[in-house]
């Protein structure tokens, strides 16, 4: 389940990117909220500004009904761009098919792949970072960079925008292993008290991806006492109590998490500390009702099934774990490496093994 950029294997990134894979680009099952909403339109703006003078553009599946009527440019269908977004190599085909103009990815898990393999690319350039996710261009164009004090407030004059916009920039950041520009962003966000809580949340995340969890620890709190119901911070705290040894307190926190909000993310944090805390069992059923989660919801459940799977597995459930593997090997979205995982463990519980 790894999304985050290869320069960042370290610490938190397991949780936050696994939660990301559970939620990323999977359609709300509530009505929106005012925030998503303002969202939403401004993600408009910047597919509007993206497409604009552009002859092709790729696009992850979904956003094509964002996009300005009556444009003209070239997208390619859902079923193409799913397929370069699960398996890369698809997408130089695609390229050469209609030799895109640029890039748009958003953040989240479904895109991290191609969005790591065009970081590295020398035929892609980042061109752009904003809270909508990651531009790239063709080599050639100017790379982004990271606004210092006065452009921030040159583009967006009200504290409150800026904060906010520097805070959901920074996130993204962080997400490919730009740590320096990260904090430099978190830094500049305090022009405003509105959004402390975010702001704090990610510099708990930062300190935490670096493996300063008894810093990750604090920030978390402060983030938690200025908006208790910081979801982000929430589970920063949980991951961070755990890595500094007190598990215990950390399974109790994700236990109350669930408890107030029963859903994919709340049960993966509550699995994660269950098996930092030796307790199999809890991790198990929180498992399985992840699992039920993703397929109610219709959401992608191939990694969860995976992650039950290696839990069973782990508990001497042998021939559950081994019908619950196979389940996870017909799921479309896993990598070919989370595949090959998959056979290695079949292969290893296996009687005839």
């Amino acid at each position: 389940m790894n999304s985050i950029h290869p320069s960042r294997q370290r610490g938190l990134s397991i949780l936050v990117i696994c939660v990301l894979a559970l939620s990323a680009c999977q359609p709300a099952k509530n009505p929106p909220s005012q925030e998503q909403e303002r969202a939403t339109a401004s993600l408009r703006t910047a597919l509007g500004e993206i497409v604009l003078g552009s002859k092709a553009v790729f696009l992850p599946p979904g956003f094509l009904g964002l996009l300005p009527k009556g444009t003209s440019v070239k997208i390619p269908s859902s079923e193409e761009s799913t397929k370069a977004l699960t398996n890369p190599s698809t997408f130089h085909t695609l390229n050469r098919e209609y030799r895109f103009d640029c890039v748009f990815l958003p953040p989240g898990a479904l895109c991290a792949p191609l969005r790591d393999q065009l970081i590295e690319s020398p035929v892609w350039v980042l061109s752009q970072v904003s809270p909508e996710g990651y531009l790239f261009r063709v080599t050639g164009s100017t790379p982004w960079h990271a606004p210092d004090a006065a452009e921030a407030e040159r583009l967006m004059p009200d504290p409150d925008t800026r904060s906010l916009w520097l805070i959901s920039t920074a996130v993204n950041l962080l997400a490919i292993g730009h740590d320096d520009e990260t904090a430099s962003l978190l830094g500049l966000a305090s022009c405003s008290k509105r959004h402390e809580a975010d702001r704090l949340a990610a510099l708990a995340s930062l300190e935490a991806s670096s493996g300063h969890w008894n810093k990750a620890v604090d920030l978390a709190g402060q983030s938690l006492r200025s908006d208790r119901r910081n979801r982000t911070s929430t589970m920063i705290l949980v991951r961070a109590l755990s890595e500094t040894g007190h598990r215990d307190e950390a399974l109790e926190k994700a236990r109350a998490f669930v408890r107030a909000s029963p859903d994919a993310e709340s049960l993966f944090l509550l699995a994660r500390a269950a098996n930092a805390a030796g307790d199999h069992a809890e991790e198990i059923s929180a498992l399985r009702r992840l699992v039920a989660t993703a397929k109610k919801e219709n959401q992608a459940a191939g990694a969860s099934l995976l992650y039950l799977g290696q839990a069973l597995a782990r508990d001497g459930q042998r021939g559950e774990a081994l019908r619950i593997l196979e389940e996870a090997q017909s799921a479309p979205e896993l990598t070919a490496e989370q595949k090959q995982l998959i056979r290695e463990l079949r292969d290893h519980l296996s009687p005839s093994s």
